[in-house]
């Protein structure tokens, strides 16, 4: 049966997935991996790592350190008090969760964003955000884009005077024993992972072991190893739809839900058959999608 799936993944040519691992329950039923990569390789997070840093806001407000996800963000981010736009006072905490704050935002073409390489240029690049535009009123239109995020991660680092990282790899990688390379910093001191240069972009990057622990961490409620490491009430409203199918930074299907990155980078969990999946791929110059490799798998038994 597993040659089968090879033979799959060859008819389709899928030259750069590397990496497919199933769990059903607690254990790996099926653990694939291509191109020399083992269970020891790692692969940059993409845009995975917004849905990591959503469950350390998840864990800052169990701990207290941020009040509710209904807390303006003024109250972290002192620049968005009003004095830059009348909206800034009503974006909340929730609002950069679910993509709706309403800043301006355009994505370029073809992975070519104007505006982030003036935002990489920025000496103060939260200033520089706060003097971005409004598009809509705060919490009315969902629109995907690096803003939310960025100010999300600067709020966090405010919230507990930690660098994310820092307070992710305490709070979240350590308990579920995940290592990783450090997620890139600004001098500013601003935290995105995504990253400026290949180099940078490198360094924070997980195995498809570690990625999966992220997706059993939320089939089990935010417990592991029956310690409880982010509330299940988090969780839930995580996985609710808030926008157009979106969470708090986590994507909403029909039969489940999970977290994308660029290349084909997937972390999905399926509720109705107890799985939760890991997805890796070289990037390439256009989107690519392995999911039916899964739902071959599950097609043909080879998960049972």
């Amino acid at each position: 049966m597993i040659q089968r799936l090879d033979e799959y993944v060859e008819r389709q040519r899928y030259r750069a997935l590397n990496s497919v691992l199933i769990y059903k329950g607690d254990r790996i039923v099926l653990e694939r991996y291509y191109n020399r990569y083992d269970e020891n390789s790692r692969h940059h997070l993409k845009s995975i790592w917004k849905s990591i840093l959503s469950v350390c806001c998840g864990i800052a407000i169990d701990k207290g350190l941020i009040k509710s996800v209904d807390e303006p963000i003024a109250a972290y981010l002192p620049v968005f008090d009003g004095r830059a736009n009348p909206y800034h006072p009503m974006i909340t905490v929730k609002h950069l969760l679910t993509m709706s704050s309403g800043i301006y935002w355009d994505g370029g073409v073809k992975h070519h964003c104007p505006m982030m390489e003036q935002f990489n240029r920025a000496g103060n690049r939260i200033e520089y955000i706060s003097d971005i535009k409004m598009d809509a009123v705060p919490g009315t239109v969902f629109l995907y884009k690096e803003w939310d995020v960025i100010l999300l991660s600067a709020l966090l680092s405010a919230a507990s005077g930690m660098n994310p990282f820092d307070f992710c790899s305490e709070y979240l990688y350590k308990p579920l024993g995940i290592e990783s390379g450090r997620w890139f910093t600004f001098p500013d001191g601003v935290c995105y992972n995504i990253g400026t240069t290949p180099a940078e972009q490198a360094e924070s990057n997980l195995s498809a072991r570690d990625l999966a622990k992220i997706g059993l961490l939320f089939k089990n409620g935010g417990k592991w190893n029956k310690e409880q490491i982010v509330s299940g009430g988090y969780i839930r409203e995580a996985i609710t739809p808030h926008r157009q199918g979106y969470g708090y930074l986590w994507w909403l299907y029909d039969d489940g839900y999970g977290c994308m990155g660029y290349g084909g980078q997937q972390v999905r969990v399926i509720p109705e058959h107890d799985i939760v999946y890991v997805l890796q791929a070289t990037a390439l110059r256009s989107p690519r999608n392995y999911d039916d490799v899964v739902k071959e798998a599950l097609r043909n038994n080879i998960v049972k």
